[in-house]
Order: C-alpha cells, then sequence, then structure tokens
C-alpha cells in the first residue's frame, strides 16, 4: 500500500549558494511519495534557473514563481496549490536526513498524531551535520506541548516554535490557517493555532534537520524596529487567544514569556545601530510591559514579578 503524499513546500529568495543541497537532499528521501513545490518569492540570483533544472530531472518538483511577499506569502502559496495528506516546510537554505520523511510519517502512523517534530541543529554552512537516530517516540497532548512552547527554555522553546523541522497533518490548515504576510517572523503567528488544534504530538530529540545560519538568515538580520511591534503581537494575539481557555499554568508561561520579551526587546532596542528614535519604542514597550505586569502580579512569584521590573526600567531608563 502506497504511502500518503507529503507535500514539501520551500519558500526561496536569493538562495543560490545554497538551494542545491537543499534539493538534493528532499530528492533523495527514502520516502518516495513527495510533492515537492519550491515558491520562488522574487529572487534576483540563479535561484531560479537552479530549480528549473531540479524540475526538468525529476517530476516531483514543481517551481511556482511570484513577486516577493516574503516567507509567509510564499508558503502560503505553497499551501494553495499542494496537494498532500500531509504537509512539511523546509527553508531554502537548510538540509534533512535521508530518511526524514520516513521517519516523520512513521511518528504519526504509529500515535495517530497530528504532528510529528524532530530536532533541529544549527549549523555554519562550512560545517558537516552528523545527523542522530535512536528511534525514540515520545508524545505530548496539546497543551504539554503549548507547555513546552511557552517554557523558560530557549533550546525548547526554538524547536517547538519552528514550523521547518515538524510534519503536519493537512487538516490543520482548514479553516483558512495560514501565515501572516508583512511580518519580519512568521512561525509564531501560526504554530500555536497549529498545536492547539492537534490531539497529539509526536516528536524525537534525535537531530534531523540542518538549521544552516547563512548571511540570509532571518534569525541573523540586524534588529529593527519592526521586529519589536511583530513580536509585541504575535504575543498579545497568543495571550488573549488561550487567556483562561485550558490552564492557569499556560497563562502564567505566557506572561512570562511576554515580560521576558519586553526586557529582551529593550536590551536590543539599546543595543541596536538600526534604530533612530529609540524612546519611541521604550515608549511604546512600556505601556504593553505595565498592562502585563498589573495582569501577572496574581500569577507570578513575587521574586520573579519584582525582577522583571527591576530589569525593564534599568534598560529604558539607562
Amino acid at each position: 500500500m502506497e504511502k500518503p503524499k507529503i507535500s514539501v513546500i520551500i519558500p526561496m529568495y536569493n538562495a543560490e549558494k545554497y538551494v542545491r543541497k537543499c534539493l538534493d537532499s528532499i530528492i533523495s528521501q527514502t520516502y518516495e511519495n513527495l510533492e515537492i513545490i519550491v515558491v520562488n518569492d522574487g529572487s534576483k540570483d540563479s535561484s531560479r534557473e537552479i530549480c528549473e533544472e531540479y524540475v526538468q530531472k525529476d517530476s516531483r518538483v514543481k517551481l511556482i514563481n511570484k513577486e516577493n511577499g516574503g516567507a509567509g506569502s510564499a508558503r502560503n502559496t505553497g499551501i494553495e496549490v499542494s496537494t498532500g495528506e500531509l504537509i512539511s516546510f523546509i527553508d531554502s537554505d537548510d538540509y534533512i536526513c535521508t530518511n526524514y520523511y520516513d521517519r516523520l510519517y512513521d511518528m504519526i502512523e504509529k500515535t495517530g498524531a497530528d504532528i510529528a517534530i524532530g530536532r533541529f541543529k544549527r549549523i555554519s554552512k562550512d560545517e558537516t551535520m552528523q545527523f542522530e537516530n535512536s528511534g525514540e517516540i515520545k508524545e505530548h497532548t496539546n497543551v504539554e506541548q503549548l507547555l513546552e512552547l511557552y517554557g523558560e527554555d530557549p533550546d525548547i522553546y526554538v524547536n517547538s516554535v519552528l514550523v521547518t523541522n515538524k510534519l503536519f497533518k493537512r487538516t490543520l490548515f482548514d479553516n483558512n490557517v495560514r501565515f501572516p504576510t508583512g511580518r519580519i517572523i512568521d512561525d509564531e503567528f501560526v504554530i500555536y493555532k497549529l498545536i492547539d488544534k492537534s490531539h497529539k504530538i509526536a516528536y524525537t530529540n534525535d537531530v534531523m534537520y540542518a538549521y544552516v545560519q547563512s548571511s540570509s538568515s532571518i534569525m541573523r538580520a540586524n534588529f529593527k524596529a519592526k521586529r519589536v511591534y511583530d513580536t509585541i503581537d504575535i504575543y498579545d494575539e497568543v495571550y488573549e487567544y488561550f487567556k483562561g481557555k485550558y490552564t492557569d499554568e499556560l497563562d502564567k508561561k505566557i506572561l512570562i514569556r511576554y515580560l521576558s520579551y519586553c526586557v529582551e526587546l529593550a536590551q536590543k532596542t539599546k543595543a541596536s545601530e538600526m534604530i533612530d528614535d529609540k524612546d519611541t519604542i521604550y515608549e511604546y514597550l512600556k505601556e504593553k510591559f505595565e498592562i502585563k505586569l498589573d495582569e501577572a502580579k496574581e500569577k507570578i512569584e513575587k521574586e520573579k514579578f519584582e525582577k522583571f521590573y527591576e530589569d525593564f526600567y534599568k534598560e529604558i531608563n539607562n
């Protein structure tokens, strides 16, 4: 019996140095029933021509060319044209282990999960990734996964929030769950909805995804005012979405993450050479911080509350 089709969606912008390795890692997968959709988001280098070569040599590869609209727009385009029962997102400068899709599908098949997660590892473009295969499979409910997502461990958080190290059932994208456009960050605006719609999440701690730190990596972009506004927007959205929906512990974790980000964003604003009007950013952060600090007063420990207050005002007053 043939395994279900997986739609692999690859947003691409000026990735000529990396996209061959990315595509080679996908077309050589042990899982063969793939639909590989490269969405060329207005590249100005030779990325398009490289992908056209792959279209000619592998019938599973489809190339869609569009005007530049950002990664979220490109991913949405891929979703709209995809036909697979399962959906995966791979960034065009990254690559995956040879049995990536066999393993993620096996996790879904064995557990009945709606999402399967493998661990990623950051590497430089000159490093060689050492993938892992212990065979372990663990399970979370949606609430358990949300508690992981909004916990205080930075490594667990990043592994949870990225969409690129996961395999999703297509049904999670029903009711027009899509990526935002015009945002510097887009994973966070959609991942909490996908997790919330899931009944079960399967995961492994094995490294299966190479997250290549290229010069174009969004996570290494210069810090600009827009990142402040995007980050606060998503956490306003997340807090209102989950407030009182599940557990007090989840509400508390989201508040702690919100306040932590206010401190971090103030620090990065102070250090940034890309922001001229820092006082405007500080005033914006202060207004948002004080609203959430007031809500957190009865929900987080006194020592933690006072530490947030001290750290935040030290950043914006010095």
